[in-house]
């Protein structure tokens, strides 16, 4: 009798610890999964900052081609074409993040279409960002704060002229709108069961960055261009500062004067010996 109660307990206890390392292993299971998708959605975040930046960066090149009504496309009219003709909407930059950030690198069986890599997956394989609507990209230009504005447009200094009429103002015609912003939003687990079972009342998880820029990395197409845009400032080049009158007389002195020519603006003329070849 005793022996057969020893045999019992024997078995209970062991079936007890079982118990305990199916309980353990299944709660161990399910923190796991949520540690793995914790990190998936910070790679996410991490994505999602990036691809602010690159947005931002592709607009500094890249002219809004639904933003009709532009200041500065003013600017690029009058000296330099060329960027008008280098146009990229929202919709186009969000598909080149598409194909940067989410499609894989690697072609799938048959010619199709890469696969997506497993950071955009759930824990039972299904994929996190199932809709490309889910990725909304929208960017925007800003004009100059007041205080730079003040310099750009009204001028930094005026010089009297020689025939008494109003001083001249120096300006620097730049472009106004130099604040490029972009904004990401990238949306994920909108339709995941997976994650539904693993958090209750889970319905997504959706992530923003904006990224700003104040940079200006476009100048006048030619010299041309060039030349009438720095005119602006020079004073002597548009308005005659000096009467001839008063300094002909010193010709006797020095003959060479009647070359001086005020306010002369002309583009550098490099030796053909100073050339590479």
């Amino acid at each position: 009798m005793k022996k057969h109660m020893k045999r019992c307990a024997r078995t209970q206890s062991g079936q007890a610890l079982v118990e305990f390392l199916v309980a353990t292993m299944l709660a161990t299971s399910v923190l796991l999964l949520g540690i793995v998708m914790l990190g998936k959605f910070n790679d996410i975040r991490n994505r999602t900052l990036m691809g602010s930046r690159y947005a931002a960066w592709e607009r500094t090149v890249w002219i809004d081609a639904d933003a009709n009504g532009s200041i500065t496309r003013d600017w690029y009219a009058r000296y330099g074409n060329g960027a008008l003709q280098v146009q990229k909407s929202d919709r186009q930059i969000q598909r080149e993040l598409l194909a940067r950030v989410v499609t894989g690198a690697n072609p799938g069986a048959n010619g199709e279409r890469p696969a997506q890599p497993a950071m955009w997956k759930d824990a039972s394989g299904a994929a996190l960002l199932d809709d490309a609507r889910d990725v909304a990209v929208s960017t925007r230009e800003s004009d100059l704060p007041s205080q730079l504005d003040a310099y750009t447009s009204n001028g930094f200094g005026s010089m009297p002229t020689a025939t008494g009429s109003a001083p001249f103002a120096s300006t620097l015609d730049l472009p106004s709108g130099a604040l490029q912003s972009a904004t990401l939003r990238i949306a994920t687990g909108l339709h995941s069961n997976a994650l539904r079972r693993l958090w209750t009342g889970f319905n997504g998880f959706a992530v923003d960055d904006t990224n700003a820029l104040l940079v200006n990395t476009w100048l006048p197409e030619g010299a041309p261009r060039a030349e009438a845009l720095f005119t602006q400032a020079v004073p002597a080049a548009n308005a005659a500062l000096i009467t001839p009158s008063l300094y002909q007389g010193l010709r006797v002195y020095a003959p060479e004067i009647d070359t001086l020519e005020v306010g002369r603006i002309r583009t550098d003329v490099v030796p053909a010996d100073r050339l590479a070849r």
